[in-house]
């Protein structure tokens, strides 16, 4: 990361009045720790100063003021990008670090919403909504332990922006705007933010802006009651083709609430890293009496210690849940699915999807199992392409798996669809040292042991150069991306006249162009 301007002293002192002096940082080592996200980005600057506001004003109070002392401002929330969210590209730069507006403000069983601060974590959402017997209206992400919700709705979570009924969001000029229908007088129906389309869909400018046009300060988002009855299922198949023209069957079965396809190497490596704790903690709840078949619970026991692999001879895999009324409309659901799966696929336990819904939220399969470094490359397509998709991705690596080979590199897929679309996303795993980034979001005993493994950059080398290659393959076929940050082609992807109208709307609301230089290439 290349070295940003000197802290100035004035600047900090003037941050340290809004928000304290405990919650400004300026040590250089500490501001590049929450400069980095989840990759190596070499051409990056590392911020001068981290401020760490509390509410609203407090985040209104430190874009007048960056902007009095002449700082550009990146927003950052958990820090889970993996295509430079909140990384700074310029010089003399303050980093915003949002995790102090984490207050679930309100919850209104009757009219369905929940208002948050955009600090709050997916998973504080979702432990308050348990006791009211709700739940959000789209799956949070997996990383949600950490990962916040202005963060998630700044880089768009594929399906979910249906469910945001407004937002709170602090413009360049520190005014404070409010969205649907939250954004009315105060006495005008005292606000109540329950409906979305009122006039203009104002909230879904700010959507997926990546931070580009305003920060976000709180969000309402759309509820409704958790379904007594469930059903999980998971499937294997032979080829990736198959499970994609799988997917293409069940595009119409949108009560199919969780839906995740995995390559072989994640099917065989999900008990030892991705969905280790999950299993654990399922683990704990079968012993304490969950009404799972004996057989199916044995074989969680045994996946949760580690003595037995449930996905042995497992190719691709495909994990799904539904929900009903009660399991009976549940199963008889899933029984339907199970019909179409089972035309190009075999039922095997289903082990994962249970594992998934009794911990929703990890983010241990950042690193792959003995430390290796980890980052995807999203895609999403039209559903009708899933196979060409699946076919077209497997070459693009079979044609350099001599290279990939030579420096110890490997692809995973992640896969799912929603409604009309499929995501196919690769990742790459390879040895190489890991950042005090990751080390704080893993367990103490595998920190320590992480911490010793040293650089790689020959690989690392390559894996730049190869994900920058399966972006530009994407690209040429199509593909269009949720995260778009400062690493997708977005601007060279839309026609003139709508990115113009972009260029148009940051010049209206962020007139010096003050608020996360260079994401959406603006």
């Amino acid at each position: 990361m290349a070295e940003g301007a000197l802290n100035t002293p004035a600047a900090s002192a003037a941050f340290a009045a809004i928000v304290g002096a405990d919650h400004v940082i300026t040590d250089p080592a500490e501001c590049r720790v929450y400069s980095n996200d989840i990759f190596f980005w070499d051409d990056a600057y590392i911020a001068d100063i981290v401020v760490q506001p509390a509410s609203t004003h407090e985040v209104s109070e430190v874009v007048k003021c960056a902007a009095a002392h002449g700082l550009a401002i990146y927003t950052r929330g958990g820090g889970m990008s993996y295509t430079k969210g909140y990384v700074p590209a310029v010089q003399g730069a303050v980093l915003v670090d949002m995790r102090r507006l984490n207050q679930v403000f309100e919850i209104n069983p009757i009219d369905r919403y929940v208002v948050v601060g955009a600090g709050c974590t997916w998973e504080k959402v979702a432990e308050a909504l348990k006791p009211h017997g709700l739940k959000l209206v789209f799956l949070a992400p997996f990383s949600g332990i950490y990962s916040t919700v202005g963060g998630a709705l700044s880089q768009n979570v594929p399906a979910s922006m249906k469910g945001i009924l407004g937002l709170e969001v602090v413009r360049a000029d520190g005014s404070v705007v409010r969205t649907g229908a939250w954004g009315r007088k105060p006495d005008h129906g005292k606000a109540a933010p329950f409906f979305r389309d009122f006039g203009p869909d104002l909230t879904g400018l700010f959507l997926g802006d990546t931070g580009a046009f305003a920060i976000k300060t709180a969000a309402v988002m759309h509820l409704y009651a958790r379904p007594e009855g469930q059903a999980h299922a998971s499937f294997a198949f032979e080829a990736y083709e198959d499970m994609a023209a799988t997917m293409i069957d069940l595009g119409n079965f949108d009560y199919l609430y969780r839906r995740v396809g995995l390559d072989p190497f994640k099917s065989q490596n999900s008990v030892k890293v991705g969905f280790k704790e999950a299993l654990k903690t399922l683990g704990g709840v079968t012993t304490s009496g969950t009404s799972l078949m004996s057989g199916v619970k044995d074989t969680v026991k045994m996946a949760a210690q580690g003595t037995t692999n449930f996905m042995e001879g497992v190719k691709w895999s495909m994990h799904l849940s539904t929900e009903a009324l009660n399991t009976e409309g549940a199963e008889a659901g899933m029984e339907r699915v199970r019909a179409v799966c089972l035309k190009r696929g075999r039922e095997i336990a289903n082990v994962l999807p249970r594992a998934m819904e009794a911990r929703s939220f990890s983010v241990r399969g950042f690193l792959g199992g003995q430390g290796q470094r980890w980052v995807p490359t999203n895609s999403l397509w039209p559903l009708s392409r899933a196979v060409e998709v699946a076919t077209a991705v497997q070459g693009f690596f079979n044609a350099r798996r001599a290279e990939m080979q030579k420096h110890g590199i490997r692809e995973s897929y992640m896969t799912n669809w929603g409604q009309g679309y499929f995501q196919c996303e690769p990742s790459f795993y390879w040895a190489d040292e890991v950042s005090e980034l990751h080390l704080r979001h893993i367990g103490k005993e595998e920190a320590e042991k992480f911490r010793a493994l040293p650089p790689n950059l020959a690989a690392r080398t390559y894996a730049k150069k190869l994900r920058t290659e399966l972006r530009d393959f994407f690209f040429d076929l199509g593909a269009v991306h949720v995260q778009l940050a400062k690493f997708y082609r977005f601007a060279d992807a839309l026609s003139p006249e709508t990115w113009r109208l972009l260029n148009e709307a940051k010049s209206l609301l962020d007139p010096d162009r003050r608020f996360n230089p260079g994401n959406l290439g603006l």
